[in-house]
């Protein structure tokens, strides 16, 4: 019993002088010189964190959310699938960190997507074909409908109960070259007057100063669209006639950006599409998970009045939203440039991504 006992005492010793003669040979020979216990375990924690620090990088770019900015032109359900998208995780489950804002004015809001300080624009479809027509590198990627959304609201005490009475009657849009304005220049027409002749058209820079302008008597009429139209509803404005009932072709809610953008980044692109569609298919299928979201961006209206633009914009979003040709056309009639009568819808779209989308089955 003795001797097992300093048997495996040997043994203890031979291991420990075979481990210590193992890292001073491995030392000898990788280093160059012989180091102590204390000295080798040091090194190996020091390469371990080295090594740590040297592939953290490739670990958190495989992983960190791409940051992007998106903006939006006024606070109207047809601009809310980016709305939508941002919360409820649409863009974050494909790799997204979207900061989205409002912009307003559809002329400035191209202007900020030209120069770069935004990615992608919820913008009126009438600035981007007039920018691309100018050689602005811009093209529309989306719209979530093919008829106007713009709604022509007289003031109470307007005297304008027909279209006809719109005569010698100043009427407000936000900015000129929007689609308010191409809207307000087709029902003046339609009444059988003259723009800017028998109508007067002024612009105010945005729907909020529109609405404002009604609401105080300081112009008779005014389009206008989103929440601003019930803002002058509650001045006693009333509704003279609406894009959805004259069934007019346009583009509302469209979706922009760069060709630079797409040319440099098309996997991106491609991931921006796949949650803006199905934003889309969320705010036609789910009215009650949309409403609250429409309350948080729209000022915190009340969910009666989110519930009343929701129906109204449900009537005119497209199931997937693709711009006709019709629509696309209709925009061009409209347009005043010479370079409009000879251009080609075509050019001023990019499908090849709702087509990519659509071939694979995102939304039934």
């Amino acid at each position: 019993e003795g001797k097992t006992t300093m048997s495996t005492a040997e043994n203890q010793r031979r291991k420990v002088d075979f481990a210590t003669e193992s890292r001073s040979t491995l030392s000898s020979k990788y280093f160059g010189f012989r180091i102590s216990d204390f000295e080798f375990v040091f090194l190996c924690v020091l390469c371990a964190s080295a090594m740590s620090l040297l592939f953290w990088p490739i670990k958190n770019n495989a992983t960190a959310a791409e940051k992007i900015r998106v903006a939006f032109v006024s606070p109207s359900p047809s601009q809310s699938p980016v709305w939508i998208a941002k919360e409820t995780g649409f863009f974050a489950k494909q790799g997204l960190d979207a900061e989205v804002v409002l912009i307003p004015g559809s002329q400035r809001l191209v202007q900020t997507l030209i120069s770069g300080d935004v990615d992608y624009a919820v913008v009126g479809a009438s600035a981007v074909i007039r920018a691309r027509m100018r050689g602005a590198d811009v093209l529309l990627l989306a719209t979530t409908a093919n008829f106007s959304n713009m709604k022509l609201l007289v003031g109470r005490d307007s005297g304008i109960r027909r279209l006809e009475d719109l005569k010698g009657k100043t009427l407000g849009v936000s900015q000129y070259g929007s689609d308010a304005d191409g809207f307000a220049r087709m029902v003046v027409e339609k009444a059988g007057l003259k723009p800017d002749k028998d109508v007067p058209i002024i612009q105010l820079g945005g729907h909020p100063q529109v609405a404002a302008a009604i609401a105080a008597g300081k112009i008779p009429a005014g389009v206008l669209g989103g929440l601003a139209f019930l803002t002058a509803q509650k001045s006693g404005a009333t509704v003279l006639t609406s894009g959805v009932k004259l069934k007019t072709a346009a583009l509302s809610g469209t979706l922009a950006t760069t060709g630079a953008r797409i040319q440099r980044n098309r996997d991106s692109v491609l991931r921006f599409m796949r949650a803006f569609v199905e934003a889309v298919h969320y705010f036609k299928t789910n009215p009650d998970g949309t409403i609250p979201i429409l309350q948080k961006y729209m000022g915190g209206i009340s969910s009666e009045n989110a519930r009343i633009v929701y129906d109204e914009t449900l009537e005119v979003m497209e199931d997937f939203p693709v711009p006709t040709e019709k629509g696309l056309q209709a925009v061009l009639d409209r347009e005043t440039d010479p370079k409009a009568k000879s251009a080609k819808a075509a050019s001023f779209v990019d499908l090849s991504f709702l087509r990519e989308l659509d071939r694979g089955g995102l939304v039934d």
